[in-house]
């Protein structure tokens, strides 16, 4: 899976300082610019008008000026755009954002950067604490091990997880305090990767992260704090007003929940628990009671995540077939019938589904259980979403409408990068290749497609999903390669997933989603059209506004100040 570099920048320092601002108006007109709601009954205007956090009027300017009297107007330019606030239908904010505050080793690529990157940290820690971290790439640095660790950390413990969360590298200290060696057996659902003599190398993959992850001390509260309003002010300033977090553990809810009791939390997180096939059916009832208690306006538990499989760069995802060169297809983390089970007893309960699924094999595995929960408890409206679809059987995408499950997609991931050039399509061959990140044929079957970005994996910011959805070409190479073409998407496609879709998916359509009379105040303002600019520019568009609530979270310099009726 592709990754784009992320951090948090100046545009997030000057994202907070409005989120503590006095920014709320009682009534906010916004015109001069083309408005595009993404209401199919109206999907076009040139004002709007909002009161008390709500969407009072949508319209031409003669439908908006009952409401100019003591208002704050935007007078904006007509080369700019109005459009409902972006969601993120698959975002690691809590957990991100903490990580964030570690060391990372992003882009770090061999030994003298490894140095670099953990020496001035380890000259500040106090004894006993771990070194920690994340952010490498196994396209990048091409041959972790302890061994490399060690000769940086000496007995100090350390531990990082890759970019995308599937694979950890611990030293030979961290092994220890795990009690990981030659007799340790590989956990159900991971694998502790091992030399030619069948001792542990350092680099434990998928559920084997668990027995280091599980003796880690857990992030203090300060750095959680922290990396929470930072990130959320960089979601904020990229004009995203909703996230799905998937994957929270106890320590990612308080940090959420502290954040919301303080008034902090301007993001509506709606938010899954993982059940793994360890824990199973029973899990569920634990996750039930988490969502009594978590239901706030900003923040609710409302979805079980399940993770299918792992990734195909480190041969874990599930396929029909064996990976080229192997005689394995990698492995479920969940026997058809432990997942059926849990997917039912958690679609009986109201809880929603979320699956992690990157392999055809999983894909279908995912599938079944969606089958198998709908049948088991007749028709709902629990809306299951299959997310990442790296890639995806010719014949499962006509099952996606039918079942009614949401096409949860990470576009960014969807143009030949290193992962797919170099760690993908030479394991699966040039004829499973034309299926890899399939979006025009699932659109075409007629599923519902949601946005996504799975930060910390890869940048957050919608507006390159968008360009790489539309053009699936490297947006530094305009005139490269571009990857599967017949699955590029329109730009009105995209741009659904990330509002009326993305919506719909969080269960909060009724509220959000579109720019219509009665819904709430969640509005951007784009620097530029984007049906105006070539499909290769998207991602130049910056936001100049975001309104959450009816209340000004972010400016960008260079907007004219509004001015008062």
């Amino acid at each position: 899976m592709p990754i784009k570099p992320w951090k948090f920048g100046l545009i997030a320092s000057v994202a907070s300082l409005m989120l503590g601002s006095a920014a709320y108006a009682d009534t906010i007109v916004l015109r001069g610019a083309r408005v595009l709601t993404m209401d199919d009954a109206k999907p076009e205007a040139e004002a709007i008008a909002l009161v008390d956090g709500k969407i009072a009027a949508v319209g031409t300017a003669a439908d908006v000026e009952p409401y100019l009297k003591g208002a704050t107007i935007y007078d904006l330019s007509a080369d700019m755009l109005v459009m409902p606030a972006f969601q993120d239908s698959h975002n690691h904010l809590v957990w991100s954002s903490a990580q964030a505050e570690d060391i990372s080793l992003a882009d770090v690529s061999d030994e003298a950067g490894l140095r670099a990157a953990i020496e001035p940290v380890l000259a500040t820690l106090p004894e006993g604490a771990w070194l920690r971290g994340g952010g490498w790439s196994v396209a990048v640095y091409k041959d972790p091990s302890a061994a490399a660790l060690d000769k940086i950390t000496g007995d100090r413990p350390a531990f990082f997880d890759d970019v995308d969360g599937h694979s950890g590298w611990a030293n030979s200290a961290a092994l220890k305090a795990a009690g990981i060696t030659a007799e340790t057996k590989d956990p159900d659902g991971g694998r502790i990767d091992r030399d030619a003599s069948g001792n542990p190398t350092g680099m434990l993959r998928e559920k084997a992260m668990a027995l280091v992850h599980d003796i880690m001390p857990e992030y203090p509260d300060s750095q959680v704090d922290t990396g929470l309003e930072k990130a959320q002010a960089e979601a904020i300033s990229y004009g995203i007003s909703a996230i799905i977090d998937p994957g929270l553990e106890d320590w990612m809810i308080k940090g959420y929940e502290r954040a919301d009791a303080a008034g902090k939390l301007k993001l509506r997180v709606k938010a899954a628990i993982p059940i793994d096939a360890a824990a199973g059916v029973d899990h569920v009832q634990h996750v039930l009671d988490l969502q009594k208690q978590y239901k706030s306006p900003h923040f609710q538990i409302d979805s079980v995540k399940l993770f299918v499989d792992g990734v195909i760069e480190t041969g874990t995802a599930a396929l029909l077939e064996a990976y080229v060169g192997s005689n394995s297809a990698g492995d479920l983390l969940f026997t058809p019938e432990q997942i059926n089970a849990i997917a039912t007893a958690a679609d009986k309960a109201g809880l929603r589904l979320h699956f992690h699924a990157i392999g055809d094999r999983a894909v279908r595995v995912a599938l079944d259980a969606s089958e198998a929960a709908k049948k088991a408890n007749g028709t709902t409206d629990r809306r299951p979403q299959i997310t990442h679809l790296e890639l995806v059987d010719p014949a499962d995408l006509e099952r996606f409408a039918p079942l009614g499950v949401i096409a949860n997609i990470q576009a960014l991931w969807a143009y030949p990068e290193t992962y797919i050039v170099d760690l993908t399509e030479p394991v699966l061959g040039p004829e499973r290749s034309e299926w890899l990140y399939p979006f025009g044929a699932l659109k075409k079957a007629g599923a519902t497609i949601a946005g996504a970005s799975d930060w910390s994996v890869s940048s957050m910011n919608p507006l390159e999903a968008i360009q790489i959805g539309v053009t699936r070409q490297d947006p530094e190479a305009s005139n490269g390669r571009v990857l599967t073409p017949q699955h590029r998407l329109e730009l009105d496609d995209m741009l659904r997933a990330y509002t009326v879709n993305a919506a719909f998916a969080a269960g909060d359509d009724s509220n959000s989603g579109t720019l219509t009379a009665g819904k709430r105040a969640d509005v951007i303002v784009l620097d530029k059209d984007l049906r105006k600019i070539a499909p290769t520019e998207i991602d130049s568009a910056k936001v100049m506004l975001t309104l959450i609530d009816g209340e000004a979270v972010y400016q960008e310099q260079g907007l004219a100040a509004p001015t008062k009726q």
